[in-house]
């Protein structure tokens, strides 16, 4: 690790300090309030979650970010934990609004059919080549996720969502420098249950309805399914004039978009031959249909006044808004390839699936073994076309198909030992195949790409009570990786490489003290390690080889590392939880994609370094006093920054504005990493109370603060989002024994739009001329009605 100048040291010293006497002075506040102040002997003892079903109803929550399930402030690690019920309540149905819910985390859908962005505390992955592995992780049911199409996996019937924040290599892998985002489907229950639901949000005109149905099916066998449907016509405006007005222009069919229509299962089955022996099986699948996904892009900024280049039109909008501007395709495009649709309605179809074995064997009453096998398949077909305007300008037909086996074993013994072990093998087998036809012009470049990998990932960690209220973990982890690709079907051969391998090792060593038994602090260090890999491009690579012009598409690994403190207790007769952490790391060969106008395309490279650091608290108040209230609350300081960074100048970057025209390039370093705001926040409360007799009725309310952002990994003037706050707000009714409900729910009342990442618009701008921006943008206002039938 670098060394860390004056003013880190001085920082992370300071948080350590301030943590400590806080939580110190916390704990002493509930020690005076609940009338005693002796420490607990057994300070540093687990709490077991089988038999704590009081603590469970009091609110604390349980987590397994160690693979092992404790209590969330005995685990030495930045979590934000949601369970099921406020994700019910405020009614978040994918990753993109559960993200709204937790500061620092961010994540959206690309234009891009199968990309998405997840970032968390600044740190992300380039989501324009579908191939890449992302930073940020989406664990389900314990088996790892690192593609960025996961972000179209709609959930629904979950049991908890746990972000892990922070490098997570030592106990989740490969692909977690950024964090981890762990979504654990609801269990089957202990007797028969079931529910039924309808729902209608206006603004998109989106019906949606779902059912499952839970319970015993045979002595030592439970089973849960679970169904939802939706369609929706689409939440933006597409206004794209009449071909006498700007010719070449194709109104679109539908004026409104994207369109998408959802369907979604999931099964599990919990299967206890004994009291030793456990087996869970979850199964999840989804196919989804949208008319196509750069409807989700519009021009944000004009410098000129109008839109720039032939593909737009005089008047076109170019505010950060509802109203987006995309031409249907030529039904003509059909005739060269059948995947380019015959109607010119745009469109992203994704199937995917994911089955888990998840089997716990206790061999000893000290030893117990699990095993989690993973599947993992997604196929896209998509068409699309890159104009951001009235006239289609890049066309593109992909498919694309991707398979990923997964085994993991870990071997470890019982929590309440005071040396605790656990021994884990990672194995893994992907397959990622991907058909792209372009049209630009007369030009048509095609090509096929076939990457194949595999993994074998060992780790250790070992834990030691040091005194009865201070304990030592630590461990390493080791990944050996290798990849192949084939381009073509061997018309390029020698032009490209065909196999790069990685070698990594990555530790981390925490040190913790119990305060109370309700009452944590911790230290520890941290290293982790991001695939490298090879990058598809539309574009670019199929033009350079098919003319005979030998490329290198790979990248090398991302590396990081660095330390986080943190403190988290119970205060209050456990009524209010409380937590914060201090963290600063560090990021090399960090893998960035700079968006070049002239040949439309991304390009990926190891080409700069990074630097996160900063402060986090957050709250969960639940007051003996008044029955029926709850108060969540976090608020983030994050400075990520480049510490080197120098791409390529931006179009119309003079000298005066940072380019060194010598070299065309701009550097960069101290400028903040893209959607990574300085300050984050998020209130949340909920108060349930009583109507009548009969009824009794919910208040929810949430609000979402971020502080401005870069919109781009190259901080181009203009295309950084400004800030914003976001209120939701709900309100329902129900009879007394929860049998029926009726909610009316909003989301986004403040209809506020914000980018998700932003670029140089094609055919915009020149060497003297600065280019048009356009930009992805969230959803805007939600407003719904849900109808709710639950039998007890």
């Amino acid at each position: 690790m670098k060394k860390f100048n004056r003013i880190s040291i001085s920082k992370s010293a300071a948080s350590i300090i301030v943590l400590g006497f806080l939580a110190t002075e916390f704990v002493a506040v509930a020690q005076e309030v609940e009338g005693g102040t002796e420490a607990s002997t057994d300070a540093v003892e687990q709490t077991d979650p089988a038999t704590d079903e009081q603590a469970k109803q009091l609110g604390v929550v349980y987590v397994t970010a160690r693979k092992r399930e404790e209590r969330e402030i005995d685990v030495p690690v930045a979590i934000s934990a949601l369970p099921s019920v406020e994700i019910d309540q405020r009614g978040l149905t994918n990753l993109s609004e559960i993200s709204t819910a937790i500061p620092e985390l961010r994540i959206a859908e690309n234009t891009i059919g199968y990309g998405g962005n997840l970032t968390m505390r600044g740190i992300s992955s380039s989501t324009n080549t579908a191939s890449v592995d992302q930073a940020v992780t989406v664990n389900i049911d314990g088996v790892p996720v690192s593609y960025a199409g996961v972000v179209k996996l709609g959930q629904f019937d979950l049991g908890q969502v746990e972000v892990l924040k922070g490098p997570q290599a030592l106990f989740f892998g490969k692909n977690a420098t950024g964090g981890i985002v762990s979504l654990t489907s609801a269990a089957p229950t202990e007797e028969l249950d079931y529910r039924m639901r309808g729902e209608y949000e206006a603004e998109a005109a989106q019906y949606a309805g779902e059912a499952y149905i839970s319970g015993p099916l045979s002595e030592g066998v439970r089973g849960r399914l679970a169904v939802r449907y939706s369609d929706s016509e689409g939440w933006l405006k597409n206004v794209v004039p009449d071909p006498s007005v700007k010719p070449g222009a194709i109104p679109p069919k539908n004026d409104k978009g994207p369109g998408i229509e959802e369907f979604l299962a999931k099964g599990s089955l919990v299967i206890e031959p004994s009291s030793a022996f456990t087996i869970k099986l979850n199964g999840g699948y989804s196919d989804t249909e949208s008319t196509g996904n750069y409807m989700l892009s519009q021009r944000i900024y004009c410098p000129y006044g109008q839109a720039q280049g032939p593909f737009a039109y005089a008047g076109q909008d170019c505010k950060l808004n509802d109203i987006t501007t995309q031409g249907d395709m030529p039904g003509s495009w059909a005739s060269l390839d059948p995947r380019f649709p015959s109607d010119g309605v745009a469109y992203t179809k994704t199937k995917q699936q994911i089955l888990v074995a998840d089997v716990n064997y206790q061999v000893t009453d000290d030893i117990s073994l699990n095993s989690i096998t993973g599947f993992y398949n997604v196929n896209l077909d998509a068409s699309d076309h890159v104009s951001n305007g009235a006239v289609p300008f890049v066309g593109f037909a992909t498919s694309i198909e991707k398979t990923t086996y997964s085994q993991e074993f870990r071997l470890s013994n019982a929590a309440s030992n005071r040396f605790t072990w656990m021994l884990g093998l990672f194995l893994q087998d992907d397959e990622y195949l991907e058909d792209q036809s372009t049209i630009i012009g007369v030009l048509r470049p095609k090509a096929d790409f076939r990457i194949t990998g595999d993994t074998l990932s060992p780790f250790v960690q070992l834990g030691f009570d040091l005194t009865e209220k201070l304990s030592l973990t630590g461990g390493v982890r080791y990944t050996e990786e290798t990849k192949q690709q084939q381009i073509g079907t061997g018309q390029f051969e020698g032009l490209y490489p065909k196999e790069i391998s990685f070698q990594n090792w990555s530790p981390e060593v925490t040190l913790s003290y119990a305060l109370t038994p309700d009452a944590n602090i911790y230290a520890a260090y941290k290293e982790a390690y991001k695939s490298g890999g090879f990058q598809t491009e539309h574009v670019a690579i199929p033009g350079a080889l098919n003319a005979g012009t030998a490329l290198d598409n790979s990248f090398k690994e991302e590396n990081a590392e660095g330390f986080e403190v943190g403190a988290k207790a119970y205060l209050f007769d456990q009524t209010l939880r409380v937590s914060a952490a201090a963290y600063h790391f560090e990021y090399t060969d960090l893998q960035l994609s700079s968006f070049d106008s002239a040949i439309v395309a991304n390009i990926i490279r190891n080409v700069g370094a990074a630097t996160t650091e900063g402060v986090e608290m957050d709250f969960q108040y639940r007051p003996a006093a008044l029955e029926g209230f709850s108060l969540n609350g976090a608020i983030a300081y994050n400075d990520a920054t480049y510490d080197n960074y120098s791409p390529a100048c931006y179009n119309g970057q003079t000298a005066a504005l940072g380019c060194d025209i010598a070299t065309d390039t701009s550097d960069l370093a101290g400028h903040h990493l893209p959607r990574a705001p300085e300050w984050s926040a998020t209130l949340s409360g909920v108060y349930e109370g009583s109507l009548s007799a009969a009824l009794d009725y919910r208040l929810n309310a949430g609000l979402q603060y971020s502080g401005e952002y870069e919109g781009n990994s190259d901080a181009i003037p203009n295309s950084e989002e400004d800030g914003y706050v976001s209120l939701d707000a709900g309100f329902a009714i129900m009879d007394k024994d929860k049998v029926w409900e009726l909610a009316f729910i909003g989301r986004n009342l403040s209809d506020e739009y914000w980018v998700s990442s932003s670029y140089q618009v094609p055919v915009t701008g020149s060497d003297t001329t600065l280019s048009d921006i356009a930009a992805t943008i969230n959803r805007g206002r939600q407003l719904m009605v849900r109808l709710t039938y639950h039998p007890q």
